[in-house]
């Protein structure tokens, strides 16, 4: 079962995620920032990670890049409502290495579709 790392400061989107990927099988674990990541990632094995952009402290392009430097394959899949930069960052997220990045509300087939294929890849 793929052990799935979510971090985003918004709890109830947290947990709606948690909750969902938890239904599909997979194994979750989430935090409400990437300050404690580089702990996590040291003490815990993950297939894949999920992100959020926008976050206080540690935000998700250096979330990207941390898990770049310890697990440089690892799926790292973002998310973010952007707002009227969305395009603007999904490039930096893909520039810091993210393997995807999704826009909120996030489209559930596309998001499955993302982390099946992050874990899978043909």
């Amino acid at each position: 079962m793929p052990n799935v790392l979510v971090i985003d400061d918004d709890k109830d989107y947290r947990d709606y995620l948690t909750t969902l990927l938890a239904r599909r099988g997979y194994q979750v674990r989430s935090l409400p920032t990437g300050k404690a990541l580089d702990e996590v990632l040291a003490t815990e094995r993950f297939d894949a990670v999920i992100t959020d952009l926008y976050m206080p402290n540690v935000d998700g392009l250096e979330v990207v890049r941390k898990v770049r430097e310890v697990a440089p394959t690892l799926p790292v899949i973002g998310i973010t409502g952007g707002g009227a930069g969305g395009s603007v960052c999904n490039r930096a997220m893909a520039a810091f290495g993210a393997t995807v990045v999704l826009m909120k509300p996030l489209d559930l087939t596309a998001l499955f579709s993302a982390l099946e294929g992050a874990l899978c890849p043909e």
